[in-house]
């Protein structure tokens, strides 16, 4: 039977990056008739450890187990909910989440992680009701940092720079020498065009912690925007050799690099691609596209606007492909491409791909997906063609079949006698739904 000691000693591997050790020693000590506090615990550490490994099914499986076995665990039903959310069970995750605060509503944690759930479902008001609750609640040292960052970027995110802006300075009442919500609240007074408050906040973030990468990157945006383009730029570089692999400081320093009069191509174009390697090796999957949609749309403005029109196209098609293509990138394309016009409406298409032979970029066991889209067309039959125009230069492949289902949008804003619009795909509304075989 294992004994706190072991239990301490696994904790300790897992905390040091042991997690192989620690599930080995695990199933060597796994005893089901320990005390329910010492076994609770030790399901804890196990499903962690599983989750550390890569073993997502396995912990799974065992944190439905331990949760059939402690209904009432907070601890078990945490441990439940952050498994359900790696594998994507983000309605499953959000009732283990439910479930724990019904036992433990004082846990700023908790309340923390149902808003990050609750924000990956799309219902951005719960998630705000539940970082707030999160911050609210006193902890040891103040309130939780992890909710009050979460907080300001869905503030952010919505356009509500002000309250966010409001959030980080009253966290830093409580912490002033926190350097993450330092920079953010920089961030917000810059975008608020505070611009020598904003300098200041990123100065004395740099007087904490000479060198923090983010403080220098938007320590250089703020100075761009201030129109001191040499001196952003030096900041902006200075960024870079601190934090080499940051995709989006190569793609806004190639950006700015391509304005100069007489750039040196190969460097300038070497961090826009370099930029995107980055965001293929690390940052493909739905929990990372909103920023990899930042970064694409960084490196295919900067191709477009200095007449690299094909390579623009690569970039929008790869970017397409992961999910990354903004509207504004759309919006580029389909006024290249059809023109505008007053006379169109919107219509919300439902598209299925299927292929006998799965594309390298399909995940593996897959042969076909689903997605939504926003088109806007002078009607349906036009709707359809250019939905199967997009379809098909992201999927070339002739093994690929497409089925499209056309609907107008109901009071549509965009009818005829309008402002002028670009015709074509203008919105990804639905990410794909993967079809696996079983």
């Amino acid at each position: 039977m294992p004994t706190s000691h072991q239990l301490d000693a696994i904790g300790t591997l897992l905390d040091t990056g042991a997690a192989d050790s620690a599930v080995r020693l695990l199933r060597s000590c796994w005893e089901p008739e320990l005390p329910p506090s010492e076994l609770v615990r030790m399901y804890c550490l196990w499903i962690r450890g599983l989750c550390e490994t890569g073993e997502l099914d396995h912990a799974a499986t065992l944190a439905k187990r331990a949760a059939a076995e402690f209904p009432r665990s907070p601890d078990v039903l945490t441990a439940l909910g952050n498994v359900l959310d790696l594998t994507g069970d983000y309605p499953g995750a959000r009732t283990a989440f439910e479930a724990a605060l019904a036992t433990e509503a004082a846990s700023p944690l908790l309340h923390y992680n149902l808003g990050a759930i609750l924000e990956r479902l799309g219902d951005d008001d719960a998630a705000e009701r539940s970082y707030r609750d999160a911050s609210a609640i006193e902890g040891d040292h103040g309130p939780m940092v992890e909710a009050t960052s979460a907080l300001g970027a869905l503030l952010r995110r919505q356009g509500r720079v002000d309250e966010a802006e409001e959030v980080y300075d009253a966290y830093l009442d409580e912490d002033p020498l926190h350097i993450e919500i330092l920079v953010e609240h920089g961030i917000c007074l810059s975008d608020l065009e505070h611009y020598e408050e904003a300098i200041e906040r990123f100065d004395f973030a740099l007087s904490i912690e000479p060198g923090h990468p983010s403080a220098l990157y938007n320590k250089a945006i703020t100075l761009y925007r201030l129109g001191l383009y040499d001196d952003a730029l030096v900041t902006l570089d200075e960024a870079r050799v601190v934090d080499p692999e940051n995709p989006l400081t190569l793609a806004v320093l190639g950006a700015w690099r391509l304005t100069a009069r007489d750039p040196d191509l190969d460097t300038t174009l070497g961090f826009l691609y370099r930029a995107l390697d980055i965001l293929e090796a690390r940052y493909t999957g739905p929990l990372h596209v909103t920023y990899a949609s930042i970064v694409a749309e960084e490196i295919f403005e900067a191709l477009w606007q200095h007449s690299r029109r094909r390579e623009a196209r690569d970039i929008a098609r790869l970017a397409a492909r992961h999910e990354w293509i903004t509207p504004h990138v759309l919006d580029c394309l389909n006024e290249a491409d059809h023109g505008t016009s007053p006379d169109v409406s919107t219509y919300e298409v439902l598209a299925r791909a299927e292929a006998r032979e799965r594309p390298e970029h399909w995940p593996e066991n897959s042969d076909g997906y689903t997605t939504g889209l926003t088109v806007v067309a002078s009607d349906e039959d036009e709707a359809r063609a250019l939905t199967l125009e997009y379809l098909r230069a992201i999927e070339p492949s002739a093994t690929v079949r497409f089925h499209v289902d056309v609907a107008p949008v109901e009071g549509d804003p965009t009818g005829h006698g309008r402002e002028p619009r670009a015709r074509g795909v203008a919105r990804v509304t639905l990410y794909r739904a993967y079809n696996f075989r079983s």
